[in-house]
């Protein structure tokens, strides 16, 4: 009988180790999964401040029109108290603006704001298993012209 127990000791141990893997492979990727969908709702709100503020403030400059949305979506991301503590890395994300309609920011004509952001994960051994470290986020929000710009 003793002889036996002490087998059955080390199967417990290797169980365990088993086990906790799969455990902690579970809650890394509950954690990133958490990240990812914070940073989701994060530039889809950035996107659609960009869209209103299109909406609203447009101007007859295209370029320019562009820079402000930009700039807008950008500003989204700021802590009036602290904004060096930026809830996203800004450098990561990609921003591109569009007129829908004619080439002029007029009043029925739509702006389009696509904000793009490549989340890095940070549990290493989770990037082997889907093949890359990084996951690309995309959000666009649409509206309409409100303001009227263009002769």
């Amino acid at each position: 009988m003793t002889y036996q127990n002490s087998r059955e000791k080390g199967q417990s141990l290797v169980e365990f180790a088993l086990v906790l893997v799969f455990l902690l492979s579970l809650l890394a990727g509950i954690f990133d999964l958490g990240r990812a969908f914070f940073a989701y709702i994060i530039i889809r709100d950035a996107a659609q401040e960009g869209a209103v503020f299109g909406s609203i403030a447009p101007k007859s400059d295209l370029t320019g029109f562009e820079v402000a949305v930009i700039d807008r979506v950008e500003a989204a991301f700021l802590d009036p108290a602290d904004p060096s503590a930026t809830p996203i890395d800004v450098t990561k994300m990609n921003v591109q603006v569009d007129v829908v309609g004619t080439a002029c920011a007029a009043p029925g004509n739509g702006v389009r704001v696509t904000v793009d952001y490549s989340l890095p994960l940070s549990m290493p051994f989770l990037g082997a298993i889907i093949g890359t470290q990084n996951i690309l986020m995309t959000a666009k929000a649409e509206d309409s012209i409100l303001s009227p710009v263009c002769p």
